[in-house]
């Protein structure tokens, strides 16, 4: 039986950003939230109604923001009373 194939990263890199696109030396890679912020988050799962998930994602799409923020922001006005 043949051995198991190894990974080969710079093929699935190829493959997912393009065979004729690769990263340049010295490419500074930005992080994607700010560093303040990732500092007060925590990650939790949650499960909740598919209609909810979609209009939660609905209004993200409308007004231009990420999921989080958009989550984050219905949150803080239902639970003002308790912040």
């Amino acid at each position: 039986m043949a051995g198991k194939a190894k990974f080969d990263q710079e093929a699935a890199f190829k493959a997912i950003v393009g065979a004729d696109r690769s990263q340049e030396a010295g490419t500074v890679v930005q992080p994607v939230a700010d560093a303040r912020k990732s500092k007060d988050r925590v990650q939790r799962s949650y499960f909740i109604d598919r209609d909810i998930d979609k209009a939660l994602r609905r209004m993200a799409l409308e007004e231009e923001k990420n999921l989080t923020e958009s989550i984050n922001e219905i949150l803080r006005k239902g639970l003002k009373k308790y912040l």
